[in-house]
């Protein structure tokens, strides 16, 4: 069982809160919707996919869960400014374990990919969406995520990478990297820089075991949390309509 500590919360976040689509609307206008308009601060994407690799990813985050049952949520994404004229082209940084246009050479980067928002705009490959404002310092956070790339020991995201493509592949004998406190390659990255900037996302995981489910958590159940430490907590809403399990 991975050590993750629990909230003490009753109440979930009152700035973090469900949103369901509005008839057939797609992840991009649900966004345009729910987009924080607040200058300052970086915005992160939650989506959970349903295709196998998704499916593998979100069982893999019930060691996560109080009752073990498979997350929502499968990805985190970091957002560049968000192009308010058209969404779809907003930058995005991320370490996707299924990248559009293949894996190529990553080591330069240390496994981290760009690409636009548009790739997420399916409200059917991606049904689950979740979009979170972090109250902290952006050119801090690019900075260090420029460093990050340049930088392995910090945390070698590579590494990461070929590890849970053999365990999604099921590879040999390959057990759930999150038991190691290897955390799923994106969301690793997202607590690192973040981090750097001294914004705390998961109080209740080890920063190198991160993943998506724990991000959600905390924005849900850790507000208290940033209350105590003087820090806002973060903001944002999401969406569920496909769940796994029971």
């Amino acid at each position: 069982m991975l050590n993750i500590l629990r909230s003490n919360a009753t109440e979930p976040a009152a700035g973090f809160t469900e949103a369901g689509r509005r008839g057939g609307e797609n992840n991009m206008r649900w966004l345009e919707r729910h987009l924080s308009q607040s200058g300052s601060g970086v915005d992160l994407l939650l989506v959970g996919g349903r295709d196998a690799m998704a499916y593998r990813l979100r069982n893999a985050q019930a060691q996560v869960r109080h009752d073990l049952s498979p997350s929502h949520w499968s990805h985190v994404v970091l957002l560049e400014t968000p192009d308010t004229a058209r969404l779809e082209a907003t930058a995005v940084c991320e370490i996707s374990l299924q990248p559009a246009g293949g894996f190529g050479f990553l080591p330069p980067t240390n496994g981290v990919q760009r690409g636009t928002l548009g790739q997420y705009r399916s409200a059917r490959v991606w049904p689950n969406i979740g979009i979170l404002h972090l109250p902290c310092d952006a050119a801090q956070v690019w900075n260090a995520l420029r460093d990050f790339e340049q930088q392995r020991a910090v945390l070698d995201a590579t590494e990461l990478i070929v590890i849970w493509l053999a365990f999604l592949w099921g590879a040999g004998r390959t057990g759930n990297p999150l038991l190691d406190a290897r955390g799923i390659p994106s969301a690793a990255m997202v607590e690192t820089v973040v981090g750097a900037a001294g914004y705390e996302l998961t109080p209740g995981l080890e920063n190198r075991a991160s993943c998506p489910e724990a991000i959600w958590q905390a924005a849900k159940w850790w507000s208290a949390f940033y209350a105590e430490h003087d820090a806002g907590p973060p903001t944002g809403a999401w969406c569920v309509t496909h769940r796994l399990g029971w």
